[in-house]
């Protein structure tokens, strides 16, 4: 099935999100139990309020100070859509061995399976030349739609090109388009969370949250292992965000810093790299790491045998179930920023039939809280839920008329 493709404007307004934004009560409170989203908490790990928060606060109620374990929590499209049949889709996952890349894209292909969408998952490989072949892999196929999971336009803007010249619809899921640099677009859309949030303000809040965890734990006290993740644009994003959550924090600061990236993560790389700072910067007890899946891939057993495990305060992103397991038993990692990698890859699905049917794209309603082991943690062997949980699916599923 083929369709006539366009370029519509997401429904993305910009609400402002900025260290002024962002509210924390005293750096050494103690924090307070999880509470639903959108209500009001003693903790003193906090995220944004006014703005930013919850779907259930009040916008612009400046005293709703939502706590990090509260986050911010969405909903999925209530708009119903209609669904085509006899449609292909091919997914392109950043890279297979990430948890967070394969997760999305696997949620990505049930959500077809369950509208009847013939699919396929291909590994991108943590490069550009991986995420480029798949996608001219997906072109070859004769694909209806190509789903690219966490990577912007500007790493494979010939690839994009090819698929549209051949009139086949691409969805940059989690992803930018080459337009946030002043070029043309060239995804036919790309996923969006929240209709007042830019992508850059919810990695902003990813980051600000990393920040609000980190005070709380060190009592206000933060000296910080800086890691810096610059092979796309949500790494600086999620960096600045933590260090404006740092800002009014009198007594935290950055002691050290460390570059990482995927390909230190493909060359196993990652560990020996941050063994090395965290020798070089005895002062150093809290590090927040932009992707939870480089814990797998060698960080956990890094801080471990680093012989100061106890006394760092170590905080990620993403929230998979592997990574719960490891903070559960406090192995390496003591918390994360969690969403539902899954609902990201369901609201990819959504954003292709949006178009197909002539609509706007939806926000898909993805946010976050962060997990500790005594804050949010899920049953044990279960992956991530929100609190309170969010049925995602069956939400997807009535919209979609299944």
């Amino acid at each position: 099935m083929r369709h006539v493709l366009r370029s519509p404007r997401l429904l993305i307004a910009s609400v402002g999100l900025s260290a002024a934004a962002l509210t924390f009560t005293a750096c050494s409170a103690p924090a307070g139990d999880s509470v639903p989203a959108g209500s009001a908490s003693e903790s003193s790990a906090s995220s944004p309020a006014a703005d930013a928060q919850s779907p259930e606060a009040s916008a612009g109620d400046a005293s709703a100070e939502l706590t990090a374990y509260e986050g911010i929590v969405g909903a999925p499209p209530t708009e119903s859509v209609a669904v085509p049949e006899d449609v292909s889709a091919w997914v392109v996952s950043c890279g297979q061995s990430q948890a967070t890349c394969s997760t999305p894209a696997q949620g990505a292909a049930d959500a077809a399976e369950v509208i009847g969408w013939e699919s396929n998952i291909c590994d991108g490989q943590l490069n550009p030349n991986g995420w480029s072949a798949c996608i001219r892999q997906g072109v070859a196929a004769d694909a209806d739609v190509i789903l690219v999971i966490g990577q912007d336009c500007s790493s494979f803007q010939g690839p994009l090109q090819e698929a549209k010249d051949a009139g086949i619809m691409t969805i940059g899921v989690g992803a930018n388009d080459c337009d946030i640099d002043g070029g043309e677009p060239l995804y036919s859309g790309t996923t969006t969370d929240f209709a007042d949030m830019t992508s850059e303000q919810w990695w902003n809040t990813m980051g600000e949250l990393q920040a609000a965890w980190l005070i709380e734990q060190t009592e206000g006290n933060v000296k910080l292992l800086d890691v810096k993740f610059e092979d796309t644009r949500f790494g600086p994003w999620m960096n600045a965000g933590l260090h404006a959550g740092l800002e009014d924090c009198e007594a935290c600061e950055v002691v050290a810093s460390v570059n990482l990236g995927n390909q230190d993560a493909a060359s196993g790389q990652l560990a020996p790299k941050l063994s090395s700072a965290l020798v070089q910067a005895p002062d150093v007890n809290a590090i927040a790491i932009p992707i939870d899946g480089w814990f797998m891939a060698g960080l956990s057993q890094g801080i471990e045998s680093s012989g100061r495990s106890d006394e760092l305060s170590v905080i990620g992103a993403f929230g998979q179930q592997a990574n719960l397991e490891l903070i559960a038993a406090g192995q390496g990692q003591d918390a994360t920023v969690a969403f539902s990698m899954e609902w990201n890859g369901w609201s990819g699905i959504d954003t292709a039939l949006r178009l197909m049917a002539d609509q706007d794209i939806q926000p898909a309603g993805v946010g976050m809280q962060v997990v500790d082991a005594e804050h949010n943690m899920p049953a044990d062997g279960e992956a991530f839920a929100y609190n309170p949980e969010v049925d995602f699916t069956s939400a997807y599923q009535e919209v979609w008329g299944k």
